[in-house]
């Protein structure tokens, strides 16, 4: 795989994770509302955005040792870092719970995870 794919990929994986965890708050505040916990189908959506996370983490190291640029992007790696972490300390904070309570701590998470995600897009640097 040549940078330019690896760097078209990143863009494309940053662009749509503020939507899914958008996504995803929008859809554990219903399920809150609604009265409902965390069904299986909301855990799935939390494991493959934490994987969008990931593979989004590691096409930046893979870019950043392509490019050796730190000086410029070392915020844009904090947020990317925090990202990577959040949901599964959030995961260990709430001890697996999937009761009604959860569906709302989910659902705050998933608009925090919009926000320090489009947060990382604005501090990302020009290739």
């Amino acid at each position: 795989m040549d940078i330019a794919t690896i760097l078209w990929l990143h863009d494309r994986i940053g662009n749509a994770v503020p939507l899914f965890m958008a996504l995803l708050g929008i859809l554990s505040i219903f399920n809150y509302i609604r009265g409902r916990g965390l069904d299986g189908g909301m855990i799935g959506a939390i494991v493959v955005g934490e994987i969008m996370m990931i593979v989004m983490a590691g096409l930046g190291i893979t870019l950043f040792i392509a490019f050796n640029r730190i000086q410029n992007l070392s915020i844009h790696f904090l947020y990317g870092s925090l990202s990577v972490i959040f949901l599964p300390g959030l995961w260990m904070y709430t001890r697996g719970e999937t009761d009604r309570r959860a569906s709302l701590i989910w659902g705050v998470a998933g608009f925090f995870m919009m926000g320090l995600t489009l947060r990382a897009i604005g501090t990302a640097g020009q290739f």
